[in-house]
């Protein structure tokens, strides 16, 4: 892959404390699953680079912060150059899904438009979902973004949604 061809995105990953974010990231670049994860502290820097039949190399830069109250003063610094973001909500924790708007607006605070993609994680635990995914579907569309939901566990729709993020920011970049 020659460094012309390639392009490079930083997506953060945003949400909650233990919504998910960590797992995600890892089964998108190692599709595995693995359940002992320690909370992030501030951020974790992740990279898969690939190739993507319309757009070449892409070298995609996950920035997964760490969910706790105690790091929202970092984040308008860890969202600094982000090309779009995946904003998650466990499923099994309504209160995930009432604190993702405060997420939102910092993140376009401070980086206006750029796409975000809402990702309703967990929904392999059928038997103590909290969250149908119709509200899901109205988060996303009263913020003008898509609803995807997954699980970290099973792999369900993971690739799918970095795929979508991903693209969704090559297509906003080359058209501007």
């Amino acid at each position: 892959m020659t460094v012309e061809s390639s392009y490079i995105v930083k997506i953060c990953l945003l949400g909650e404390a233990n919504v998910g974010k960590t797992s995600l990231a890892y089964w998108f670049i190692e599709n595995k699953f693995r359940g002992n994860y320690k909370s992030t502290l501030g951020v974790n820097l992740l990279k898969k680079d690939m190739n993507i039949k319309e757009f070449g190399g892409v070298s995609a830069q996950i920035w997964d912060l760490g969910g706790q109250e105690s790091f929202r003063s970092l984040r308008k610094l860890y969202l600094e150059g982000a090309n779009g973001a995946l904003v998650i909500y466990d499923c099994t924790k309504r209160s995930s899904l009432e604190k993702l708007e405060d997420w939102i607006l910092d993140f376009k605070d401070a980086r206006g438009d750029e796409p975000l993609l809402l990702i309703g994680n967990k929904i392999d635990l059928t038997d103590t979902i909290k969250v149908q995914e119709s509200e899901g579907v109205e988060l996303a569309k009263r913020f003008n973004m898509e609803f995807m939901p997954t699980s970290a566990k099973t792999g369900s729709n993971v690739e799918s949604a970095f795929m979508e993020i991903i693209k969704k920011i090559l297509k906003k970049n080359l058209e501007s």
